[in-house]
């Protein structure tokens, strides 16, 4: 099934959650940390350009959901950074893409148990994101993001799961984020 979440997610009759993080980072590095409940059943942990996210929550999600790649390459040019990258988590696994630290010799990704934490770690200037066993500090995957605007941290759920953020460091800029008609203050 994890396999499967990255290749084909179109005709799903999952329900699907985008949770969209109220913080926008716009600058210098963003880390934090959260646990997923390993009995959930498909879990997308990242970060997204924030207007993409935004256009994305616009769509109704039983139409749209998370297809194809984790960092969003579908929606880019080639030489363009993705507008997100996620990392997928299902059933106490993740799914690790090819070309990640631990499956550089595999092209076609493969598991690795679901650590208790997981770090995310955004550097806006480099436009890149990091994922990592909180816990040994061992990276699992580092992709491009497009850092051209606003950056959220944001998970998505499909077909129900749980997960408990840990902490998050950001820039002192931090903004107010609306999607939709719902607006958070901070």
């Amino acid at each position: 099934m994890l396999f499967a979440a990255e290749r084909l997610m179109t005709s799903c009759h999952l329900s699907i959650d985008l949770v969209i993080g109220d913080v926008a980072i716009t600058q210098g590095k963003s880390y934090w940390a959260c646990c997923v409940d390993p009995s959930s059943y498909l879990v997308k942990v990242g970060v997204g350009l924030e207007s993409k996210l935004q256009e994305w929550f616009q769509v109704p999600q039983d139409v749209v959901s998370p297809s194809g790649h984790d960092s969003g390459a579908e929606d880019t040019t080639v030489e363009a950074p993705p507008p997100y990258a996620f990392l997928t988590i299902g059933m106490g696994k993740i799914l690790l893409s090819h070309g990640s630290a631990l499956t550089s010799r595999d092209p076609n990704g493969c598991t690795v148990p679901l650590p208790p934490r997981i770090g995310i770690c955004l550097d806006y200037e480099q436009g890149k994101v990091s994922f990592y066993d909180a816990v040994s500090f061992r990276e699992l995957w580092e992709c491009g993001v497009d850092c051209s605007g606003p950056v959220c941290p944001a998970f998505c759920f499909i077909g129900g799961g749980a997960l408990h953020l840990q902490e998050l460091v950001a820039n002192k800029q931090e903004r107010k984020v609306t999607i939709g008609n719902f607006a958070k203050l901070d």
